[in-house]
């Protein structure tokens, strides 16, 4: 299930405000992490969705901005790697 998405989340841990963080080790192999990029976000116990990559600081932590909405509904966003 890990292939249906770009990093591997705990949605558990979102905030109020959408927000997590992530870890670039939680990667998907060749998946490109830059501030603004769009990127599947998901676990196994949830549908996966769109996040925004808000911030990568220098430990490799990488702060995300859950969009609402299904992973289609934001298809627009999402470039090819």
């Amino acid at each position: 299930m890990a292939d249906s998405y770009d990093i591997a989340v705990d949605f558990m841990d979102m905030t109020n405000d959408r927000r997590l963080w992530a870890r670039a080790v939680d990667a998907r192999p060749g998946v490109e992490l830059s501030v603004g990029r769009h990127v599947v976000v998901g676990d196994e116990d949830a549908d996966p969705k769109v996040a925004r990559i808000v911030a990568i600081d220098a430990d490799g932590n990488v702060e995300l901005e859950v969009l609402p909405g299904s992973v289609e509904s934001h298809a627009n966003r999402l470039t090819s790697a």
